[in-house]
């Protein structure tokens, strides 16, 4: 927890099967090449829809039915790990991520549901254009520039049904750091 009463959240869609264990592979690899201060742990793999920050405990049931209410919205659908790539400078990138291929306008609406139906609890839409990816390493730490990895060398483009989203807690300091809380399955049940 983070103050009393209080959970750090988050809405993903987790990483599972054989996407999960290509890309675990590949990150192991990657560590011995590049020099990150940070790197997401296998079990962490997600696609993060909607974070709501510090949630007072007792606002988690309303949290709940929200989520449960936009998922009801969207069928499982298909999704591949895409090609690496980098928010920041791209010398001195601070984020190493993965892109998302497969049904992106699937998952782009079920993003949208996530944050109108939680929108009314208080939690604010992020302003900025949703850009929908898996986090491999944050903050590049090394002098020379980052030199991205020849094509030939990206993570198999190994797919997976998305079929339900996870609210996460986040636990600081532990590995892995975030906690499934609950489950929402895709699709009218």
């Amino acid at each position: 927890m983070t103050e009393r009463g209080q959970e750090r959240v988050f809405a993903a869609i987790p990483l599972t099967g054989e996407a999960q264990r290509v890309l675990a592979e590949w990150s192991r690899e990657m560590q011995t090449r590049y020099p990150f201060r940070k790197w997401t742990w296998h079990e962490d793999l997600h696609i993060t829809l909607q974070f709501f920050g510090d949630v007072d405990i007792a606002q988690l049931p309303k949290l709940h039915e929200a989520l449960a209410a936009a998922t009801q919205q969207v069928e499982p659908f298909m999704l591949k790990l895409g090609k690496p790539d980098t928010f920041g400078v791209p010398e001195r990138p601070r984020v190493w991520w993965i892109q998302m291929q497969g049904a992106l306008d699937t998952l782009r609406q079920l993003q949208q549901h996530v944050q109108q139906e939680c929108e009314h609890l208080g939690f604010k839409p992020e302003q900025r254009a949703y850009t929908p990816h898996i986090t491999i390493a944050r903050k590049y730490a090394d002098s020379t520039p980052f030199v991205p990895l020849p094509s030939a060398q990206y993570p198999s483009s190994a797919q997976w049904v998305a079929d339900e989203i996870v609210l996460y807690h986040t636990r600081l300091g532990q590995i892995p750091m975030y906690e499934p809380a609950m489950r929402f399955p895709l699709g009218k049940s």
